[in-house]
């Protein structure tokens, strides 16, 4: 078989495409985001980037609640796509949009009633941030809805450059609020302008769907009881994201807490990388799903992705962690034996999020003590055995080891019990 002649069979393979396409859109956003942080940082100086930083990261862990209604709109899209019932998707995404913004106006009033004691913690002078952090949250909710419809109609190219525009606002904003005399306040509102924009750009996506079958509409129940396992999904693979940094500043000196949060921060490449292969795969298993077709396949390729993704990097680290550190300067030079070890931990993590999203994809909740399970041995593991950043690593990568073993077994079992026909 010639170049030629393989190049076409890949080009052919719609998983593969998706994922070229995705990666593609997923690193250009990734971009933007660092060209944020940097161009805020150069402009503002670092007391007040200090403040656009605390703001984005606290919005990290606002935007919990967007993962899930991302989560919700996409299974529950493809499900009408495969079922050749698209006309039901503007009354589900009116639906999910009134359930974000009840829960999004909760979140915001609290934000807003306890602004005083939030910006002390934060040591922001400026209240008015937080007013703005509850806008962000609110707005998180709302385009959720709409990628998550996006992904589950697997229309990656519209949801890449929904994904980019919003970055590339936020740059832009940023910037020229900055420079027009805002300081940090303007940086803040980078982040609400640019999710705006992109909420009204994706809602010009779903033109022309009325006129397709709408079929029986989704019980209300069973949306919310699927929500609820794709909450427990979002809080546990946070959680095993973050844990372990977290500890690490708690029982290490501040040195070698520095040292565990750098390599930390290069072995989420793996991970970051791996959530682009997973959302792909979402919307096609749970389709196939829907059809009662064969979709085994399209998990074998996307961890044999995934997999192939995880041990270059981790080669790539272990050969040349000199040039990986580059960015970070001769002080960190005693990252280096942690890179690798870091690209595993987080590799295995990733391959356990696959899995995750394999079973959401089918309405499963198989994943939901294992998960929560993991969290647990991990907390225990670091708490006991935390003498130096090798050994928080060594307890992180038996968790995720674990983990992933279990769920892997698990999927290996579901396999074998498939219809016959299925499991193609």
């Amino acid at each position: 078989m010639n170049l030629s002649t393989t190049t076409n069979r890949l080009l052919s393979n719609r998983v593969l495409r998706y994922n070229a396409i995705f990666l593609a859109g997923s690193l250009a956003t990734g971009a933007f985001g660092y060209v944020f942080h940097f161009a805020t940082g150069r402009l503002l100086g670092p007391a007040q980037y200090a403040v656009v930083a605390s703001a984005v990261a606290a919005l990290y862990l606002l935007n919990l609640p967007a993962l899930v209604l991302q989560t919700v709109s996409a299974r529950y899209t493809s499900i009408a796509a495969g079922r050749h019932e698209a006309g039901g998707v503007p009354r589900l995404l009116a639906q999910l949009t009134v359930t974000g913004l009840g829960a999004g106006l909760v979140v915001a009033t609290l934000l807003i009633v306890f602004r005083g004691p939030l910006s002390a913690y934060l040591q922001i002078a400026d209240q008015r941030i937080i007013d703005l952090l509850a806008a962000a949250s609110v707005v998180a909710l709302l385009v959720a809805v709409t990628r998550g419809s996006l992904q589950g109609f697997r229309r990656f190219v519209a949801l890449s450059i929904n994904t980019v525009l919003d970055m590339a606002l936020r740059v832009a904003s940023a910037v020229g609020l900055i420079l027009f005399g805002l300081g940090a306040f303007g940086g803040v509102i980078a982040i609400v302008i640019g999710p705006v924009i992109a909420y009204g750009q994706s809602l010009f996506l779903f033109r022309g769907l009325r006129q397709e079958a709408v079929g029986v509409p989704t019980p209300l129940a069973q949306v919310g009881r699927y929500a609820a396992i794709s909450t427990i999904a979002a809080v546990g693979t946070t959680y095993l994201y973050n844990a372990d940094v977290v500890l690490s500043k708690h029982y290490l000196s501040a040195e070698a807490a520095g040292i565990y949060a750098a390599a930390s921060v290069l072995g989420r490449v793996v991970y970051f990388l791996g959530l682009t292969v997973a959302q792909v795969m979402f919307p096609e298993v749970a389709t196939l799903h829907a059809r009662d077709e064969p979709h085994y396949h399209v998990v074998d390729l996307s961890l044999a992705l995934l997999a192939a993704v995880a041990v270059g990097l981790a080669v790539l680290y272990a050969a040349v962690p000199g040039l990986v550190l580059l960015p970070y300067g001769a002080a960190f030079n005693p990252v280096r034996p942690y890179l690798w070890p870091f690209a595993i931990a987080l590799g295995l993590l990733a391959i356990v999020n696959l899995f995750i999203n394999y079973l959401l994809s089918i309405g499963s909740a198989r994943f939901a003590v294992p998960l929560l399970g993991a969290c647990v041995l991990e907390t225990g593991l670091i708490a006991t055995f935390h003498q130096s950043p090798l050994q928080i690593l060594e307890m992180v990568v038996l968790t995720m080891g674990a983990l992933t073993v279990f769920l892997a077994g698990s999927y290996i079992w579901e396999r074998l019990q498939a219809p016959k026909g299925r499991g193609a």
